[in-house]
């Protein structure tokens, strides 16, 4: 019997086992749980107030869509409503904004005959606010009503994108919104632009964000993340097969569903009923030419910046360096002899980070995104 590929190797997906996120899972549920708790009347404030602003941080494709995917998903048991927005692009921002408020107007599960006067009387209210503010002033309006009424969860992705102008309003009405008590959670996701995003915006006001950086996976979850799918359904996985499969991942999520994914398809091709090293190594080149798709689109974003001169430097410093540098550092390594002046190097810093070549952890230390990531640099210039 044929059964359905669980492997989603595609950006923004939950992945069928996600391996390696306990923690992160763990702060997620807490924020969750936080806003569910009692209140200090029946349409007031939480009695212990909501859970700072949440910021995940991590480069591109390590699964910060896919752990927003899946507090979606926790949230609705919880009896917490949830608001997504991918990203408000300058140039839409007006239009995007409006259409997410008008969404947000909506007061999940109810209609005149079933709410209190009280509670119809708090709907007109909200209409009456939307229909005599400009969009973003509707934001911290329409939220006060919800908020009356249920729990409210805010999953804002890929961040560094948003108009600047709406997302500092976005965030200062949440901030006021918070700060007040109300049962309101905000979670930000985004790449390591992200911060350098928010500065612009004066962010200053949001001074208890909790920070969660993800990168790349730890061996073992690694090992869980592209053998249980199988096992899980039964499918037995040797062991020397899931070391080879373990090895191509370079622990990164991503790739975990891209080998899983093609093993699979090979499996059901081939009408296998385990999983052997065989069955792995005849998909080595498909998974191969994937791999090869990722390292060529960051450093094309390299080629297309004009910094393939300052990401040698860095690449350079970072192997070069005994222990992992700072951004400072690094800075100060790409401005030495190019008469970069500091704003400069930071900015061209920043523009490495947006490529996906390198990345700064929670402890403010840069890293290569992928470690063959820098292999494939250099060979690339070398040719």
């Amino acid at each position: 019997m044929s059964l359905t590929n669980p492997f989603t190797p595609g950006f923004a997906f939950v992945p069928p086992h996600m391996a390696g996120r306990d923690p992160e899972h763990k702060l997620l549920k807490e924020a969750l749980a936080a806003i569910t708790g009692p209140r200090k009347d029946e349409y007031g404030p939480l009695r212990d107030g909501p859970p700072p602003i949440l910021k995940i941080v991590g480069p591109r494709g390590v699964g910060k869509t896919a752990l927003q995917t899946w507090t979606e998903e926790e949230a609705e048991p919880m009896d917490v409503d949830v608001e997504a927005m991918a990203w408000l692009p300058s140039g839409q921002a007006k239009y995007e904004i409006s259409k997410f408020l008008n969404d947000m107007a909506h007061i999940p599960g109810f209609d005149r005959k079933q709410v209190s006067d009280r509670e119809y009387q708090l709907i007109k209210e909200a209409q009456d606010w939307q229909r005599d503010q400009t969009p973003i002033e509707n934001f911290e309006g329409i939220l006060r009503v919800r908020l009356r009424f249920r729990p409210l969860m805010l999953l804002l992705d890929e961040v560094m994108h948003y108009d600047l102008e709406v997302l500092g309003k976005m965030l200062h009405h949440s901030q006021v919104l918070i700060d007040e008590g109300w049962p309101l959670s905000v979670v930000l996701a985004g790449i390591p632009t992200l911060d350098p995003h928010l500065e612009k915006v004066d962010a200053r006001f949001i001074y208890r964000t909790k920070d969660i950086y993800i990168n790349l996976l730890e061996p073992a979850a690694t090992r869980a993340a592209v053998s249980r799918p199988f096992t899980d359904r039964g499918i037995a996985v040797a062991d020397d097969a899931l070391e080879l499969m373990a090895s191509w991942t370079d622990n990164y999520s991503y790739f975990t569903q891209v080998v899983g994914d093609e093993v699979w398809d090979a499996k059901e091709k081939a009408s296998y009923a385990e999983i052997d090293v065989a069955l792995v190594q005849s998909v080595e080149q498909k998974v191969g030419k994937q791999r090869l798709n990722i390292y060529e689109s960051i450093v094309g974003r390299l080629v297309s910046s004009i910094l393939l001169e300052q990401a040698r430097k860095v690449v350079a410093a970072i192997e070069a360096a005994p222990v992992p540098l700072t951004p400072e550092e690094l800075c100060a390594c790409m401005a030495e002899g190019t008469g970069l002046d500091a704003q400069g190097a930071r900015e061209a810093y920043n523009q490495l980070l947006h490529a996906g070549l390198i990345w700064a952890d929670g402890d403010a230390r840069v890293h290569a995104t992928l470690p063959s990531i820098f292999d494939y640099f250099k060979k690339e210039q070398e040719q």
